[in-house]
């Protein structure tokens, strides 16, 4: 199943992250009114002030620019800053946009509630201050009751259009996370199908190995009892155990891919205590090795020992494929911070240049990340009639 259509299908009916990101938000909105609404105020202000001669009406255009400027930060003060604005002038009109642009912020951001007691507020100041100096409106009661019925619509739109925005800009957001969620999901199902497709591959591949081991390790045994000779006899019973173990890898292996707690039982991992009893198999198949140690041997952490191992059976791998018969040398040199590992081989016979180019191949690149994993270094370099893998550990793991 092509996963990335199983994520389309997952999130059918869901908006985009791009489409729901470009989408014309709350804040950006608000941002946009904020200054049309400051310099429609400033104009008004201006014309006001010419026409009717009252240059004093300018002194309130920076309260009323910094009640906008205000909303945001300091959403109280800004709003009682609007609010004495238009209590100073309630007949100029244009001083009831830095109110409404206060209200609508602060229900944009809040509970209905809250934001329907500060319009109420606002508008009743607002009808006290016109009813008290707001142009003689105590003779007419008709304009004082115009009055105050503008003022409270004014307030209630801009209380309205601030929760209405306030609700979609919560919608998206709660999109948006969906839509994080199903990316998550989608990412997981992936991995999920990529770890079942290994285990189902890898139990392919121990179908077949098993079937295969199984039948060497009978026909050595079946050569070792009808060849009345005990070098043979060795030599299929070593190989009969190494099959067994092959077998036993491959059940440990297939067993932790199996495992959905990552904690299967597993065997203890070899280490270079188990060094020499890797050469004497190795001999016996008839790889001709010596083993030297200098130093004090020390002891190393479970991942720097087992990489250590690894690497000497890695590179002992790769003389008995490339250099068959080749006198090999193994070399442990334990120094004050590291610990020298060295693998060198005399050819008996010239290799062609395509054979000793495969001992530098993916051998040789599994040892180097083995290496570099605990902060390490390993150079592998061919000589005038062998080759040799030399590494160094350190006993403390630096992983890089």
């Amino acid at each position: 199943m092509d996963m990335s259509s199983a994520g389309r299908d997952i999130v059918v009916g869901v908006p985009t992250r791009d489409r729901l990101m470009n989408t014309f938000t709350g804040e950006r909105l608000d941002g946009i009114l904020a200054r049309a609404v400051a310099l429609f105020v400033l104009i008004s202000l201006i014309v006001s002030a010419a026409r009717d001669h009252t240059p004093f009406v300018l002194l309130l255009s920076p309260p009323a620019l910094l009640a906008i400027a205000l909303r945001r930060a300091q959403t109280v003060a800004a709003l009682l800053i609007a609010v004495g604005v238009i209590a100073a002038d309630p007949g100029n009109q244009a001083l009831a946009l830095p109110v409404m642009a206060v209200l609508y912020n602060l229900a944009m951001r809040s509970s209905w509630w809250l934001a329907a007691m500060a319009g109420a507020a606002a508008a009743t100041v607002a009808i006290i201050a016109d009813a008290g100096w707001g142009g003689g409106h105590d003779a007419d009661r008709g304009g004082l009751v115009g009055y105050a019925i503008g003022a409270a619509a004014l307030c209630a739109a801009a209380v309205a259009f601030g929760l209405y925005i306030g609700a979609q800009s919560r919608v998206r957001d709660a999109l948006l996370e969906r839509a994080d969620r199903l990316d998550r999901e989608r990412e997981l199902q992936a991995d999920r199908a990529v770890a079942e497709e290994r285990v189902r591959i890898a139990q392919e591949l121990h179908d077949i190995v098993a079937h295969n081991v199984s039948l060497m390790v009978v026909l050595a045994q079946a050569l070792g009892a009808t060849v009345p000779d005990r070098r043979v006899v060795r030599a299929t019973d070593a190989i009969a155990d190494l099959g067994r173990r092959a077998m036993t890898d491959m059940h440990t292996t297939l067993r932790l891919l199996r495992d959905d707690d990552g904690s299967p039982e597993l065997s203890p991992q070899p280490g270079l205590a188990q060094l020499g009893r890797l050469i004497e198999q190795l001999r016996d198949a008839g790889l001709a090795i010596e083993l030297s140690i200098e130093g004090q041997p020390r002891q190393l952490g479970p991942g720097v020992d087992l990489s250590a191992y690894r690497i000497i059976q890695e590179a002992l791998t790769n003389v008995v494929k490339h250099a068959e018969g080749a006198r090999t040398k193994v070399a442990l040199v334990y120094r004050a911070h590291e610990v020298e590992l060295s693998i060198t081989d005399t050819e008996r016979a010239v290799r062609t240049p395509a054979v000793r180019a495969t001992r530098a191949g993916d051998g040789v690149i599994g040892m180097r990340e083995r290496a570099a994993l605990f902060g390490g270094q390993l150079t592998a370099e061919p000589l005038a009639d062998g080759f040799k893998v030399t590494a160094l550990l350190p006993y403390e793991a630096t992983p890089s």
